[in-house]
């Protein structure tokens, strides 16, 4: 996978909380590069999945592996009560920093350890009915490092410039694609980082980054 240097931390935003104990994400190590050295790459195959060709062919509904930018198609029950089908292609993951990690949590120990990894998932309204406001399909994106789900970072800080606001989504038709983009901290020498989309007793689709 090609692998570049990105900056996605937003200068002076507020320090977010995170989701989840770090200690309830698993036994990551306790041997982490916590230094100024770790890395800050973008994991990416640089695709689009709503162009042709052969990214057209990871479109499934029923849960499946895909490259990055291969696309799934979900109907999806918003918390509104509407069903539309959404076509869903996770696009790359940022990497972040260990100074980065510790600027994302309240108390930086709790980050030691741990890199930031952003998971960049472009979702399309297919079909159905209009999502009037506040769609939450987005919600169900998550990122693991070598198996293990990361915790989760919700706030302003976890949102990189360009990935949209869901709370801000108002009449979502067909047709409409957002970028919607969360935040995970995640073991800074893992080696394999998958994003995974799924939905309570759903099927999960997962892109191999």
């Amino acid at each position: 996978m090609p692998l570049t240097k990105t900056t996605w931390l937003r200068v002076g935003a507020p320090v977010a909380v995170l989701a989840l104990a770090l200690t309830a994400c698993g036994p990551f190590g306790e041997k982490g590069d916590t230094s100024e050295n770790a890395r800050h790459t973008s994991r990416s195959e640089d695709a689009d999945g709503d162009q042709g060709g052969a990214q057209t062919v990871g479109m499934r509904s029923g849960g499946g592996l895909f490259w990055p930018g291969q696309t799934g198609t979900r109907a999806f029950k918003e918390d509104t009560g509407v069903e539309p089908t959404y076509r869903i292609a996770a696009q790359k993951v940022d990497i972040g920093t260990a100074d980065e990690a510790k600027a994302l949590v309240p108390d930086p120990a709790d980050a030691k350890g741990l890199v930031p990894a952003v998971a960049y998932v472009k979702y399309t309204h297919l079909r159905g009915a209009t999502v009037r406001e506040y769609p939450r399909v987005g919600d169900y994106a998550e990122v693991y490092a070598d198996g293990r789900r990361g915790a989760k970072v919700v706030g302003e800080a976890g949102r990189p410039e360009g990935c949209a606001d869901p709370d801000k989504i108002k009449d979502w038709r067909n047709g409409q694609s957002y970028l919607l983009c969360t935040t995970f901290l995640i073991p800074a020498r893992a080696r394999e980082v998958d994003v995974m989309w799924t939905e309570v007793g759903g099927k999960p689709f997962a892109w191999a980054f």
